[in-house]
């Protein structure tokens, strides 16, 4: 290989690394950044790409003369940054770029300059404006935890508080185990304390720590770690079950460290004994558009998205209503059904609309199908020794794959639908 074309080659695959290293750290799938990755060689005239996806990181070779060649392959490696931090915004204008890079629509110069401008770029919004999307989420659940008025407005109170005493831990650089298992403990220690000046009673402070706490638990790294195991990329999944296992051990921490001190208020007790509501017709979608709203401005959705968004909720709210009442399935079949609908919605908005299916499934499937209420009361039943609730565990926990599977088929089917000639190599995914 002549000095000019390894220098091109090294050109083409190192901003084709950074625009996979920027995805990665939004959430994006591997499958997506992967292809991604694929078309952006391509458009550099690249062709004979080999790609490696190991655990947590990402290898590139670049070898045109074949095994056999004599010259020395363009090699480079990444290490992969991939949580739950989603910025969908972010990811939107990552994909917008991958896809006019990909297609010539924009020059190399020019698309390396605004990859560099994005990696340097803060968040779509401010944290008072993202984190009052997550109050209205933690407020929504806990009204679907048969909490009441007072105690949906406390906890939205409390997922602020929460989020800036993580803040607080983070800036001093305390390891994020440890900022999580301190949301957790502060999220009891305030519920607690207001059981026990009789501001609330136990049933009020079981639902608002059970809001809160679900909105710690790494679902979506869950759901993530199942897409990638469906798409064959099995180490990058488990990579993700070590996040998934760490993140929930830090609540799990934070929880009993603030129990073992309060044993004499059976917070855990109270919280086993919440029932989740069932809610009639007229309010699912109601709560399903609350929920997918409050997600859509907490992981930074553009307002421009914001309808597709709740729409989205909305109707995979509706799919998964039906399923459960009107066909008598069972929860994990019931989220698999609305899910798959989620990912065609998904397609259909990003073939359509040009918007990147992360703005229509992640608020989508919060505000609708997330199973974290039924995983935080069937864990708290486990704590308080219910019988038959190891069961419940394995129902939430089979919902919860349910959703990256359902999503990966609704997307490779509406992906089938797409004219041949409409096809490109960065879906917006």
């Amino acid at each position: 290989m002549a000095e000019e074309e390894r220098a091109r080659a090294r050109r083409v695959l190192s901003f084709a690394l950074d625009v996979a290293m920027q995805m990665f750290k939004q959430g994006i799938e591997t499958a997506v950044v992967v292809r991604t990755v694929r078309a952006l060689a391509r458009a550099g005239g690249i062709e004979e790409l080999r790609i490696s996806v190991g655990v947590r990181a990402i290898h590139l070779q670049y070898c045109p003369g074949g095994d056999g060649a004599a010259a020395e392959p363009v090699v480079l490696f990444g290490s992969v940054r991939a949580n739950d931090a989603r910025d969908i915004g972010r990811i939107g204008e990552l994909e917008a770029l991958a896809v006019r890079a990909g297609t010539g629509a924009i020059s190399p110069v020019d698309a390396e300059r605004e990859a560099g401008i994005l990696s340097k770029a803060g968040p779509t919004w401010p944290w008072y404006v993202s984190v009052p999307g997550g109050s209205l989420l933690a407020a929504m659940i806990c009204l679907q935890a048969n909490g009441t008025v007072l105690a949906a407005l406390v906890s939205a109170g409390l997922f602020v508080f929460a989020n800036r005493v993580g803040w607080a831990l983070s800036t001093v650089g305390i390891a994020e185990f440890f900022q999580v298992a301190a949301k957790a403990s502060t999220v009891l220690v305030v519920a607690i304390s207001l059981l026990s000046l009789g501001l609330l009673t136990g049933h009020e402070a079981a639902s608002l720590s059970a809001a809160n706490l679900v909105l710690l638990l790494p679902i979506l790294s869950l759901v993530s770690l199942v897409e990638d195991a469906v798409g064959d990329f099995h180490l990058m999944a488990a990579a993700r079950i070590v996040t998934v296992l760490l993140l929930t051990g830090a609540i799990a921490t934070g929880v009993m460290v603030v129990v073992s001190v309060a044993n004499d208020l059976d917070i855990l007790g109270e919280a086993s004994r919440v029932q989740l509501a069932a809610l009639p017709l007229a309010l699912v979608p109601v709560t399903a558009l609350v929920g997918s709203l409050g997600n859509a401005i907490l992981m930074g959705t553009p307002v421009r998205w914001w309808a597709v968004a709740c729409g989205a909720g909305v109707v995979t709210s509706l799919v998964n209503w039906a399923g459960r009442t009107v066909l008598g399935l069972s929860a994990p079949v019931s989220i698999f059904l609305a899910t798959t609908v989620l990912g065609l919605l998904a397609g259909a908005a990003a073939r359509m609309l040009a918007v990147p299916t992360a703005a229509v499934t992640i608020p989508g499937l919060t505000g609708a199908v997330l199973p974290g209420p039924a995983m935080y009361l069937s864990l708290s039943q486990v704590f308080a020794r219910v019988p038959g609730s190891w069961d419940a565990v394995a129902e939430a926990l089979l919902s919860t794959a349910a959703i990256g599977v359902g999503v990966v088929l609704g997307l490779q089917l509406a992906a089938l639908r797409r004219p041949a000639a409409a096809v490109t190599e960065v879906p917006l995914a």
